[in-house]
């Protein structure tokens, strides 16, 4: 079984960056695993990542569930929301496509919206789910 961490990364900012219906919620290339400072919001950011080993004497497979954050200052939830609907229309119930893998599907498994402590800025987490089988 390979280690499709990074190649997981890298097709899900691809999914993410490549779509124009998210760039127009969040202004282009707005999509990051290490935010710049000063960035403005809103901005996705890739976030924390845990696999488990889901293969069979037969089968290589991995489950890898990825926080996918929203971040935003809007003032009310709807911009949060509209950038988390899109995430979530993304990848739940997706197929994408990772180097070196023969099948990655792809769920939501849970939605989070909290306010920081600053009491102005809004996180959004759509929590997903990749199943990777390889080759």
């Amino acid at each position: 079984m390979g280690f499709h961490s990074f190649d997981l990364q890298s097709a899900i900012y691809s999914t993410l960056n490549g779509d124009s219906t998210l760039d127009s919620l969040v202004g282009n290339n707005k999509v990051f695993d290490n935010v710049p400072q000063d960035t403005a919001y809103p901005y996705v950011k890739i976030g924390l990542e845990n696999s488990r080993d889901i293969g069979t004497k037969s089968l290589d497979g991995k489950v890898y569930n990825v926080d996918i954050e929203v971040w935003s200052q809007y003032r009310g939830q709807k911009e949060i929301k509209e950038v988390m609907e899109r995430v979530y229309n993304l990848f739940n119930n997706a197929t994408i496509s990772v180097s070196g893998a023969s099948s990655v599907m792809s769920f939501v498994v849970a939605t989070t919206t909290l306010v920081e402590a600053d009491g102005l800025t809004r996180h959004g987490i759509v929590n997903v789910d990749f199943t990777v089988y390889d080759n």
